[in-house]
């Protein structure tokens, strides 16, 4: 067999997406790699959730159950690689800007990392097609610090600090059925078309990573001793996830020349994943310290504790749908909205050990609306393009404490988003490359909590062949 420039061409690239995948996983197992947040709530929990951090799913604020348009990886909906025309690779990557305030204190962080990059294989016109991918999913990086004067102590200085998070792998199968149906074309004649179609999808994924928590308590008076208190965790967990997506034809036009004039379409998708173990390699010692020659020095541990713990990560389910008109001319519209929640709360009996201070599992839920919108396909990048925006507001799974109460309040978060995906300059592909921006505020109802303010943009490519490049069907000549 003889390999041409045209097959070289690609197995380099494919090799070359490969190679990618590998510096992402190799970057999502240093938990240092996952410090992608900044926020004081990561020491809660298994930390603050990094969300869609595909450009595409960014810019829609993490619309999960449904797609508007068939030209990324959703690694959330494991129905959607059915969809895909082609073999497709997908990786991204993202900044974050945050500020937290306290009263009338501010401070700002920036902190970036790797999105996640996915790969599905699929034979052009089959309707079965294989995923993998790996995502990052929380973050457990923090750095609080407080000053106090204490009437017995004197003045005293906190500090608490955290590193590492969870990522997710996964892979996956999918499966696509449609219905063909003859609709009108004019007064005389009709078309076949797909009128209705269901994509059924199923995952098996692994969370795993490593946090290290330390926090010391340093007090000015040397006749007194500083405390340091260090806890490590790794954690593991494997279940799997169940989609489906379904489309509807609501109306379609075509014209006495069977040129299509325009369609409804209606777009419906779900998610469950059930219950699932958590096993967490548990370390935590405390010790006595002092400060030798500017460095903080344990001298005398007063508590080490070593064991193995299992709690039960609660299940979660996703539903949303849309509506979509598609145009003459290539232009499309469409608005979809999108539902979650997941009853964290029944996690506090077996997961309570990953609660710091006064913090406790509450019941989490979403709801989000986003919108998408292509002008044509008229010569021109700026036509093709697709642009999206979406707002959501969540209840995360976090009830904090008020201060000299017994009442609890829950983390709130509302984000807002924006963003679009172009077409390769020059590629005769569906590639694309994926730009998005969302904006969002993590709160209480209660002023003596910090409030945070985040922005994050991401950057990403899909890559897939040209028609007549087939990445996955050799080519033999002489």
């Amino acid at each position: 067999m003889i390999i041409g420039k045209r097959g070289f061409s690609l197995a380099s690239s494919l090799l070359a997406g490969l190679v990618v995948v590998g510096l992402g996983m190799g970057m999502s197992t240093d938990a240092k790699a996952q410090e992608t947040d900044f926020s004081p709530f990561a020491r809660f929990g298994l930390g603050t959730s990094q969300g869609q951090l595909s450009p595409g799913l960014a810019s829609t604020v993490g619309l999960i159950s449904v797609n508007p348009d068939n030209v990324f990886i959703n690694p959330d909906q494991p129905a959607s690689a059915a969809a895909l025309g082609n073999p497709t690779f997908q990786g991204s990557i993202h900044v974050q800007g945050m500020q937290l305030s306290e009263g009338d204190a501010t401070s700002n962080a920036w902190t970036g990392g790797p999105g996640n990059f996915g790969l599905v294989v699929k034979r052009p016109r089959a309707r079965s097609a294989f995923s993998l991918g790996l995502t990052p999913m929380t973050s457990k990086a923090y750095l609080v610090q407080r000053s106090l004067t204490d009437t017995a102590l004197g003045e005293v200085s906190t500090a608490f600090e955290g590193e590492g998070g969870l990522a997710r792998a996964y892979m996956g199968l999918s499966h696509g059925w449609r219905e063909k149906s003859w609709v009108a074309a004019g007064q005389k004649d009709s078309v076949q078309i797909s009128v209705r179609g269901l994509d059924l999808g199923a995952q098996v994924d692994h969370w795993f990573g490593d946090a290290l928590q330390t926090s010391r308590i340093d007090i000015l008076d040397p006749t007194f001793r500083d405390a340091r208190t260090v806890v490590s965790s790794r954690q593991r967990a494997t279940g799997f996830i169940l989609g489906a997506e379904a489309f509807q034809v609501l109306r379609a036009r075509y014209d006495d020349l069977k040129q299509f004039r325009g369609s409804w379409v209606m777009r419906l998708g779900a998610t469950w994943s059930p219950e699932r173990a958590l096993n967490t390699d548990f370390t935590k010692w405390t010790e006595s310290t002092v400060l030798l020659s500017g460095v903080v020095t344990g001298i005398d541990t007063t508590e080490f504790i070593q064991t193995e713990l299992q709690g039960t990560v609660p299940s979660k389910w996703t539903l949303g749908g849309g509506l979509q008109f598609d145009g003459s001319r290539g232009n499309r519209f469409g608005v979809f909205v999108d539902l979650h929640a997941q009853s964290w709360s029944n996690a506090n009996a077996s997961l309570g050990h990953l609660m710091d201070g006064d913090g406790s599992w509450a019941d989490a839920w979403s709801r989000s609306i986003a919108m998408v919108w292509t002008p044509g396909r008229k010569p021109g990048r700026i036509t093709r393009t697709t642009y999206r925006a979406g707002f959501s507001h969540a209840m995360l799974p976090l009830d904090l404490a008020s201060a000299g109460d017994a009442a609890t309040v829950q983390l709130q978060e509302w984000r807002a988003s924006c963003g679009f995906n172009v077409p390769l300059k020059g590629s005769r592909s569906a590639s694309q490359l994926h730009f998005g921006m969302d904006f969002g505020r993590r709160y209480t109802d209660l002023e003596s909590y910090h409030r945070e303010s985040n922005m994050r943009v991401h950057i990403g490519v899909t890559l897939t062949p040209f028609v007549k490049n087939l990445w996955l069907t050799p080519r033999l000549y002489d």
